[in-house]
Order: C-alpha cells, then structure tokens, then sequence
C-alpha cells in the first residue's frame, strides 16, 4: 500500500521544480533549504521515485519529475488561485521579471519605460542575468528567454523571432569572405553552454549540414563570448538584440557574404501557469507583444 502524499510536499515539488532550485524554493515557500529538501526527499519516498537529479551545483527533473510537474502543477495553481480570488486577490502591482542582460540594455529598457509612462501603477523589477542557459524563472514572476517554447510546467508567449550570423574582431575578417568549410576551418568557433543548437541551424541554412568545428570553446556568458570574439579568439554566432551594439561601435563584424538566418528558437515570455490572468502582469505582456515579429540582424563589411 502507497503511503499518503502531503499536499504540503506536492506544494514544495511545484515550487522546487518550477524553480530548479531548493533555495529560491524555500525563500518562496517562507521555509529552511533544509526543510525543502526533507519535503522532497518524503514525497519521493511515498511515491518510489526520484523526481529530481542531484548534479554538483544544480538539480534537473527526472522523466518521472516532469510527468508529476504536469499532472500536479495545474491543481496547485488552482488551489493558490481559488485561495487568493476569497481573500480578495493580489492587492500588489509589483512584476518581478527577469532577462538577459544585454537583452535588457537593448531591447527592453526603451519598453519597460514607455510601459512605465503608460502604466505608472505597474512597477517592473527587472531582474538581469548573464547566463542565457538559466531558464528557471527562480522568484520572478515572469522571464524573458530564449528557446523553442518548451519548458516543462510553464506557459510560454513567443515575443520576437531573431536572426543569426557569425561575426568576429574585423582584424580576422577575410577580405573575400564566402561561406566554405574550409573558410570555417580558420576559426575557432565560439558557443555558449549549454549549446542551443542555433549553430547547427545557421550550417544547415548555408548548405553546410553536417559540418563540425576543427575547434570550439565554450562560454557560459553572451557578454563574455562576443567580448572573447571582439579580443580576436574566434568565431561567434550573433544574435538579434543581442550584438547590434558591438556591430555599431565597429568590435565586431559579420564574418561572411550570408544573409542572416532565421532561426527556430526566438525570445519568449516565459511564466507560471497560475499568473496567466493576473491583470499586472497581463499589461506587461501585451506591452511587451506590441513589436514587430522579426528584427533583422545588419550586416557590416
């Protein structure tokens, strides 16, 4: 016979899998790291399985953990939200939302300040990261990433295709410059971690399918991969919102004759199921959806 499921542990899953984190967790949920775990460690134990994987600095779900997200998430929503609709709702306008940093200083700072004029009852606590391969929205509302679409027990909003091209310091730049493997051979192409895949695409879409760097170094910061690019290291792939800055002020330039490519992955607004009608943070996402649907990454010669 199955032991009983504490709600309160299904609570602290939901918290703890949302967040990829015991520690943003337990500051959500007003409890110790300690007590979360313990939480965790009784629900796995009542259901015989492992939820989670326990790596060196970081936790990821397991198969079993993101079928359970699915099948509870929703309820515990529900739950917070029927609680909140007899205590009168939310009664704060405060939208903690998270994003990149060179997103943020590129592409949202001129939003969020024309949202602030529109909207001056809405306060945005914008929160910038520096690793694009943080996905978990941690104690933010809301996040800005970039990706397919899918993140397990989160609803997702595609806010802006982005386009790609390789770029480097103009130092490096050949003079002719065709796409070829053999063209690429000469650079160390630069990526970040995890990878995306977003090289991958732009080779296939330059008739490349297939190819693999003689050599590639890995970053886990976009400011500190196009700052490595701009020092003469290598090969990376621009992005829309993300290098148009470098690109003006001459540190970088597009490496080949290619247009840019449109990629698959695009810049989401990503949230929890249970703020898909919360007024605030509706009127940021339709602020926020007021663009065009691409940007075009220029090319510099």
């Amino acid at each position: 016979m199955s032991q009983q499921v504490s709600l309160r542990a299904v609570e602290t899953f939901v918290a703890v899998a949302r967040a990829l984190s015991l520690t943003v967790a337990a500051g959500e949920l007003g409890l110790t790291t300690s007590a979360v775990s313990r939480r965790i460690s009784d629900l796995e134990q009542a259901l015989g399985v492992d939820l989670f994987r326990r790596l060196n600095r970081r936790i990821e779900l397991t198969a079993a953990g993101v079928r359970y997200l699915q099948a509870v998430g929703e309820a515990i929503d529900r739950i917070h939200a029927g609680s909140a609709a007899i205590g009168g709702g939310r009664a704060r306008k405060v939208v903690r939302l998270s994003a990149l940093a060179d997103l943020a200083s590129s592409w949202l700072m001129p939003r969020l300040a024309r949202f602030h004029d529109e909207r001056p009852d809405i306060e945005v606590e914008l929160h910038a990261l520096a690793d694009l391969g943080d996905v978990a929205i941690g104690e933010a509302h809301a996040a800005l990433r970039l990706g397919a679409g899918a993140w397990p027990g989160m609803v997702s909003e595609r806010l802006l295709d982005i386009e790609v091209a390789p770029v480097c310091a103009p130092a490096l730049r050949p003079k002719r410059a065709p796409v070829t493997a053999e063209a690429l051979d000469r650079f160390t192409v630069l990526s970040m971690s995890p990878a995306l895949g977003l090289w991958d695409e732009w080779f296939d879409a330059v008739g490349l399918g297939g190819y693999r760097p003689r050599r590639v170094q890995t970053f886990d910061s976009v400011q500190v991969l196009y700052a490595a690019a701009a020092a003469g290291m290598g090969l990376a792939l621009g992005g829309s919102f993300l290098v148009e800055r470098e690109l003006e002020a001459g540190r970088l330039t597009t490496a080949f004759d290619a247009a840019p490519v449109r990629v698959t992955s695009g810049w989401h607004l990503v949230y929890r199921p249970r703020d898909r009608d919360w007024p605030p943070l509706r009127a940021l996402g339709r602020a926020l959806h007021d663009e065009p649907p691409a940007a075009r990454l220029a090319q510099t010669v």
